[in-house]
């Protein structure tokens, strides 16, 4: 429906561009092209300023996980955190109500800047590698 639309609205345009002449159809599409850049330029504006509000962190919560929790974010360079299943004892850890809880977070506080794991039980390790600019490697 709507590329029906935009279909019917470039047909309409260009039919009255070709009544007015070609002078007049040039100082036309001057005015148009002026509105159609002034919105691509707000549009530009708000998915910079949208996109930066979604850049939080990374958080688990109220999760029950049968291995490790490995949260990476602001990689510029090389990561490897090693085999992405967890050991067969790990697993069975995590089936039993005895598992052990886990609660960490990064510095910044749990602001919902940073990375967090609140209120969930691990059988792995909870791992959380923020801004790296060089090589990290975990079980190699």
């Amino acid at each position: 429906m709507v590329a029906f639309a935009g279909g019917v609205l470039v047909a309409g345009l260009g039919a009255f561009l070709v009544v007015e002449g070609l002078d007049k159809a040039d100082k036309w599409a001057s005015v148009f092209g002026l509105f159609v850049g002034l919105a691509g330029l707000g549009l530009a504006v708000a998915g910079t300023v949208g996109g930066r509000r979604h850049a939080g962190g990374q958080s688990v919560t109220d999760s029950t996980i049968g291995g490790g929790v490995a949260q990476v974010r602001g990689v510029r360079s090389n990561v490897r955190i090693g085999p992405g299943t967890a050991p067969p004892a790990a697993a069975a850890a995590a089936a039993s109500p005895s598992a052990p809880s886990a609660s960490a977070s990064s510095p910044s506080g749990g602001d919902g800047d940073g990375q967090s794991v609140t209120r969930s039980s691990t059988a792995g390790p909870v791992r959380q590698v923020d801004d790296v600019g060089g090589d990290v490697e975990l079980d190699r």
